[in-house]
């Protein structure tokens, strides 16, 4: 009786022991994408909208024509549409020739693809600007490029060039 109850004390103790000494995971990393780092400042009041499966925090891969995943573990830093927000103002802002009034972006994706084609990021969605005098001008989104290599920052990576490419078509439709 005596000896189990003293094989219970030890293996308790073992167990506690055992748990405290592993070391908690390190958190999962977090994206940026590069160009969310730029300041700019401009005329134009920017606004981005994002469909709601893009504001769940995690970066999202497209696996069918109806399958998406969203990552628990690849996840944004900051908001996805405060970064694209400050990125698109930046890129407006740099060019010259920006008019004042608002722009209004609506995303209906922004994400990785995995499918027979290969790997690619894609960007679609409709922007609309409002002058401060004159009519209102719109257009549509529709950007996709493979990604270079495997994994989730090349598809930061792709997505963030993506991005700049249309702040370049938006300012260039708005000269």
């Amino acid at each position: 009786m005596m000896n189990l109850k003293h094989l219970f004390v030890v293996c308790s103790l073992a167990i506690l022991l055992a748990a405290c000494a592993s070391a908690p995971s390190p958190p999962p990393p977090g994206y940026l994408l590069p160009s969310a780092a730029m300041s700019g400042h401009g005329a134009m009041a920017v606004q981005v909208r994002l469909a709601g499966y893009l504001e769940q925090g995690g970066l999202v891969l497209q696996l069918s024509k109806s399958e998406l995943h969203s990552a628990r573990q690849h996840r944004w830093a900051e908001s996805l549409a405060q970064q694209l927000q400050r990125g698109l103002h930046a890129h407006l802002g740099e060019q010259a020739g920006t008019e004042k009034g608002q722009l209004l972006v609506r995303l209906s994706q922004f994400h990785g693809v995995r499918d027979a084609q290969g790997d690619r990021a894609v960007i679609r969605g409709a922007w609309q600007f409002q002058a401060a005098d004159g009519p209102p001008r719109q257009g549509t989104i529709d950007w996709h490029e493979p990604i270079a290599t495997d994994g989730y920052a090349a598809l930061v990576e792709s997505l963030d060039l993506g991005w700049r490419d249309v702040a370049r078509q938006i300012a260039s439709a708005l000269q």
